[in-house]
């Protein structure tokens, strides 16, 4: 693919990614009914009203939201920055919601989500401010937009951080409890790329390859597909979880690492 039409497929693919697990949720609401209010009452203990109305109001800001994100470019005005900011609050409250506030695992991949969206919140941010300015310099705006695009970068890396240290299916302490050359070599491959995205050098590539090995490990970590009945909703949430991950990465190596990192600074000769 050339440079042009790698862009372009990564600026399509990327927020659409980003948003599908919270389109997945949302009509997932609907589509298990009995189930959702069978959790809420019974489960987080709240009245048959009150969970009707966290469900509503849960499906309402996830859809809303994530139309709002993946809405056509000729439809004006632009509402995507509104949009990711319904899905950050979603994602702030999601925890609390549903009871998963002390599963590590999950904040981790929270966390990851809220990156994502604060990336394309800053991508927009720079859309607006390069047609305002016309492309002047503008250093007090580029410096807080460089900040925000700095912690997206940051909160991206969560989950491989995470599945580097430790994840039920490696990790490094299954390294030390029973280790294998594989083993070690794909802690420290997720270590090394997380680790050179966060301080934003070959940033593209860095993130593309996270990506792809992120792809790969989603089919064999959950086949939703393949696994028993009872346990489909939890692989295929965690499935499209990770394909959102996918959507942020890809969006980062779409927009690169803004003014805080090892990239930049080269380009500038520091």
């Amino acid at each position: 693919m050339t440079k042009k039409n790698r862009k372009d497929f990564l600026a399509t693919v990327g927020p659409f990614l980003l948003v599908v697990t919270f389109i997945e949720d949302g009509l997932r609401i609907f589509l298990r009914w009995g189930e959702q209010i069978h959790y809420m009452t019974s489960v987080m203990n709240l009245g048959w009203y009150l969970g009707v109305f966290c469900l509503l109001l849960s499906a309402t800001i996830q859809l809303g939201a994530s139309s709002l994100v993946i809405r056509p470019a000729h439809i004006k005005p632009s509402r995507v920055k509104p949009g990711c900011y319904g899905l950050l609050f979603f994602v702030a409250v999601q925890p609390f919601m549903y009871g998963q506030a002390r599963d590590v695992d999950f904040m981790c991949r929270s966390i990851t989500l809220a990156g994502g969206l604060l990336l394309l919140i800053w991508s927009e941010n720079d859309k607006q401010r390069r047609s305002e300015n016309m492309g002047l310099p503008q250093d007090g705006q580029s410096q807080g937009s460089d900040r925000l695009q700095l912690c997206g970068r940051l909160f991206l890396t969560f989950i491989f951080f995470f599945q580097a240290i430790y994840d039920e299916h490696g990790g490094l302490h299954k390294v030390f409890s029973s280790p294998s050359f594989f083993g070690v070599c794909g802690s420290l491959l997720l270590l090394v790329l997380s680790a050179l995205v966060c301080a934003g050098f070959k940033t593209e590539w860095s993130a593309l390859l996270l990506t792809a090995i992120l792809g790969i490990s989603n089919c064999f970590m959950y086949p939703f597909w393949s696994v028993h009945e009872r346990l489909v909703d939890f692989y295929k949430y965690y499935f499209f979880q990770t394909l959102s991950v996918m959507g942020g990465m890809m969006l980062l190596a779409l927009h690169g690492p803004g003014g805080i990192s090892l990239d930049m600074g080269s380009k500038k000769g520091l």
